[in-house]
């Protein structure tokens, strides 16, 4: 734990000590001005560590409003970062060919405006990011399987994951995702993971209500990274008030289908109690009941490939926004959205139905997503694609 301390008060701090050395440049602050400066960065930097020290202590108020604060303002110094260098790096670039060209020099941008700029573009992404975050977008995939029997119903699975209900997403939010889902009717709701982001015993008001909504074959999750961060045995026990089904290492006939869970692979790494080997619970490549993988991140092991028709996932936000975006990409190459996997079997990657952090999203709106599970013996069009494999909206 200290040594992801000081790995974050290095990158942070950095980042905000950039921040304040383009400031200076800007306004050559002096005296209070300056003191306030410094004192409000060193406070946004300690923020985090704050806001849990506060939740922890039962101090909810302070911490939600400091939370704001702190959470918005992550985004502000990450996005004038990069805007920050893209101007350096062009004024650079400006500087070394005005020896080749003098006249080039007056393309410099001017250290004031520079910064007024960037912090009109931020305040407009701010904005935009905030609006977009707080509209949910319900998704809806349609699969048509052989491994249902004939004449059977379509099974209607909803997914939600990455909720993080805690200091910045609470009530408002959940009451708005179950007005959704009601509206929707699934016959089965699933959630792939971080479902809580603060100390979960804070959040019992909130497992009423999602205890009182109740589908009709139940209701299933499995942990996320954040789990553990709040503490396992509080955030299954808030899971279990709240109605869920939590498989840790099971798989579990519903209906017509079956639904094998494990845990964040975040437990094995804080020695905690977690279940990860899904190659234990998966069934025998030639199966006959369509089975769905509930696994918090967008990774397929290759030895469950042919064991299960639809991995359902979430951690990665799609994003959530940019530059982020492209440093999730990297590590989480299956970012959001449905991938064939081949065989038939796809994975699913929810883009998050609330947001970690920043109350914000750029290009990646939450979603829940509703997913059709139709016998081929019905002939119900997909939304796009070839009719005889799956669709999408």
């Amino acid at each position: 734990m200290l040594t992801f301390i000081l790995v974050y008060l290095s990158i942070y701090g950095g980042m905000n000590a950039y921040l304040f050395w383009k400031a200076q440049r800007a306004f050559s602050l002096h005296g209070f001005r300056l003191f306030v400066l410094i004192s409000c960065l060193i406070l946004m930097v300690l923020g985090p560590i704050l806001i849990r020290l506060m939740d922890r202590a039962g101090m909810i108020l302070p911490a939600t409003i400091l939370s704001y604060i702190v959470y918005c303002w992550m985004a502000v110094v990450l996005w004038f970062l990069s805007l920050g260098l893209i101007e350096d790096i062009f004024n650079l670039l400006v500087r070394i060919g005005s020896h080749v060209l003098p006249s080039a020099a007056r393309l410099v941008i001017p250290a004031r405006p520079g910064f007024i700029v960037i912090a009109l573009i931020i305040a407009g992404a701010c904005v935009w990011g905030t609006i977009e975050a707080s509209a949910i977008k319900v998704r809806r995939v349609t699969l048509i399987t052989p491994l249902l029997k004939s004449g059977s119903m379509p099974l209607k699975v909803a997914l939600i994951s990455d909720l993080h209900l805690g200091l910045i997403v609470g009530r408002r939010r959940l009451i708005r995702v179950l007005d959704l889902l009601k509206e929707n009717q699934p016959d089965i709701l699933v959630s792939t993971g971080d479902m809580v982001d603060g100390i979960a015993p804070h959040l019992n008001h909130l497992s009423r209500l999602l205890a009182a909504y109740r589908p009709p074959l139940g209701k299933f999750a499995v942990t996320g990274n954040h789990e553990y961060y709040a503490g396992i045995e509080n955030s299954l026990t808030f899971l279990r008030q709240s109605g869920f089904t939590v498989p840790r290492g099971q798989r579990i006939d519903v209906g017509s289908i079956s639904i094998a869970g494990v845990d964040d692979s975040a437990g094995y790494r804080m020695n905690a109690s977690s279940m990860v080997d899904e190659s234990t619970i998966l069934p025998p490549p030639v199966h006959r009941r369509f089975t769905i993988l509930l696994k918090h991140r967008p990774v397929v092991v290759a030895s469950s490939r042919g064991r299960f028709d639809l991995q359902l996932s979430g951690h990665a936000h799609g994003g959530q926004f940019f530059p982020f975006n492209l440093l999730v990409r990297i590590r989480y190459p299956m970012i959001a959205g449905l991938y064939p996997l081949g065989n038939g079997a796809d994975l699913y990657t929810s883009r998050g139905t609330g947001t970690w952090g920043p109350p914000i999203r750029l290009a990646a709106p939450p979603e829940i997503t509703v997913f059709t599970i139709v016998p081929v013996s019905l002939k119900v069009p997909a939304a796009s694609g070839n009719p005889n494999l799956h669709g999408v909206v």
